[in-house]
């Protein structure tokens, strides 16, 4: 159907069914603009006002948290620079399944420590790493693996140091 065609059916009505048509239109495009954009937004507005204050609760639970991590690293960060990071490390190297393989632990001060291991599971040494760092303050500044003929086996060395001298 072209425009040609449907001038012509327009002009073949009467006023009172050209009024009819113009009326039905209307109303059929009210109820599909509420039906496909109305009702959906209210929909969507009721929703998000019953998770307001979820989230908002949520935001004030991660804003405690920040400030206690904070306190947290704080004094994570007093304790090393109070003791030694070496005796640190040594202590979470003890729980770990590649214990007995640990070649050397240097520190080259009381802020920074050098690990040597002679061969580790590689899974079992990145867990220990982020262990490391997160039980201790410390920030893992070198590290260097070489794969060993066993699979999944790296002999590492790793130096640690206090965050406050951690390069960034």
């Amino acid at each position: 159907m072209t425009i040609a065609d449907l001038r012509e059916f327009w002009s073949a009505r009467s006023p009172r069914e050209r009024a009819l048509l113009a009326g039905g239109t209307t109303a059929v495009v009210l109820v599909a603009l509420y039906l496909f954009l109305w009702q959906p937004g209210l929909a969507a507005s009721r929703r998000l006002s019953a998770t307001l204050p979820t989230m908002r609760a949520q935001l004030e639970l991660m804003r405690a948290q920040q400030a206690e991590i904070v306190v947290l690293r704080k004094s994570a960060g007093d304790t090393l620079k109070r003791g030694d990071l070496r005796a640190s490390l040594e202590a979470s190297l003890a729980r770990t399944p590649f214990a007995k393989s640990v070649q050397r632990i240097e520190a080259t001060s009381a802020e920074r420590a050098t690990v040597a291991v002679v061969s580790a599971g590689f899974d079992d040494w990145l867990r220990w790493v982020a262990a490391a760092q997160r039980e201790s303050g410390a920030r893992l500044e070198k590290c260097s693996l070489a794969a060993l003929p066993e699979p999944g086996a790296v002999r590492a060395e790793a130096t640690f140091s206090v965050a406050s001298t951690a390069k960034r």
